[in-house]
């Protein structure tokens, strides 16, 4: 099936579903997510990978009733699954463009388990240990929320005495 753009509402009184392997997309060394690709969909993280994520476009040009705006990208959301160890320090990490925040929580689990939370940071780094990617499952979802404004939820498996992801 091809793609489809409505304009009004959609209403299905069973839900969606959405399943098969286009639902899940394998990222590359570097990644820039893009609503088409990866929005809705499960990304999953390789060792190495340095993701970016697109600019948050809260502009509306609806006139009328109807909206012509293939730009705003409000609402996307991006499920990342780190499918293996991280390679390194710095190996996998999530960036966030222009004046975009990062603005949520990530549980990271190791010997001990905090929740950090972040208002102002740009940047999410999983180190193979205290700040996670020290095994398989992690997990992160990011939604377009507002101008300049990721929500960001997760959790993280580390190892030791945990620390911040956010910077």
């Amino acid at each position: 099936m091809g793609q489809a753009t409505f304009s009004g509402p959609v209403r299905s009184l069973a839900g969606f579903i959405s399943q098969g392997g286009n639902n899940i997309v394998t990222l590359g060394a570097t990644a820039t997510l893009s609503v088409s690709t990866h929005g809705g969909k499960i990304c999953l993280v390789p060792a190495t990978c340095a993701i970016t994520l697109p600019t948050i476009d809260a502009t509306s040009t609806a006139s009328a009733g109807v909206s012509a705006d293939a730009t705003n990208n409000l609402g996307v959301e991006f499920n990342l699954f780190f499918n293996v160890i991280s390679a390194g320090a710095s190996a996998q990490t999530v960036t966030c463009g222009a004046s975009n925040k990062l603005v949520g929580t990530l549980f990271v689990s190791g010997t001990t388990t905090m929740a950090f939370a972040s208002v102002t940071g740009t940047v999410i780094t999983l180190n193979a240990t205290t700040t996670g990617g020290a095994a398989r499952g992690s997990v992160i979802t990011l939604v377009a929320l507002a101008a300049n404004l990721w929500s960001v939820n997760g959790v993280l498996i580390g190892s030791g005495t945990v620390a911040t992801p956010f910077s």
